[in-house]
């Protein structure tokens, strides 16, 4: 899926505008989890390959949030932001991949897939609420 996702961001980076980039941000970010409740069904393998295939092209909303995250930081602190952004984001994939594990040592995998999407989608949703509402309070604009 890794590898997936780097194609939707390529895609994304090639094809899209700045302006298109962020303005879809949002929205994929909310999107990309779904893909995944699909395996509550207990799909075949197409269904597998297609909702794996959505999920890691959805993840083109990363580029976007590169820049938000760029743009709140000065300058000269860029190097360690990102730095610090890629660890962090490392660190929590595993702690994610290390859960649904020892989750599927007592549920099914696809249930624990599933899951996954329900959760990082509730996730998403609660943290594009507080960025609104954090810009909203300090006047930026809200995308």
């Amino acid at each position: 899926m890794a590898n997936v996702a780097r194609n939707g961001e390529l895609w994304a980076g090639s094809v899209l505008t700045a302006r298109t980039r962020s303005r879809i941000t949002a929205p994929l970010a909310a999107a990309s989890p779904l893909p995944l409740l699909l395996f509550a069904g207990r799909p075949g393998p197409a269904v597998v390959l297609a909702a794996l295939l959505l999920a890691g092209l959805a993840h083109a909303y990363t580029l976007g949030l590169d820049r938000m995250y760029l743009d709140a930081v000065p300058d000269e602190l860029r190097g360690r932001a990102m730095t610090l952004l890629s660890t962090g984001l490392m660190t929590l994939q595993g702690v994610g991949m290390a859960l649904a594990g020892a989750a599927a040592e007592f549920l099914p995998a696809h249930v624990v897939v599933a899951g996954s999407g329900a959760l990082g989608s509730g996730v998403v949703v609660l943290l594009l609420a507080e960025v609104r509402r954090s810009r909203n309070e300090t006047g930026l604009a809200v995308k």
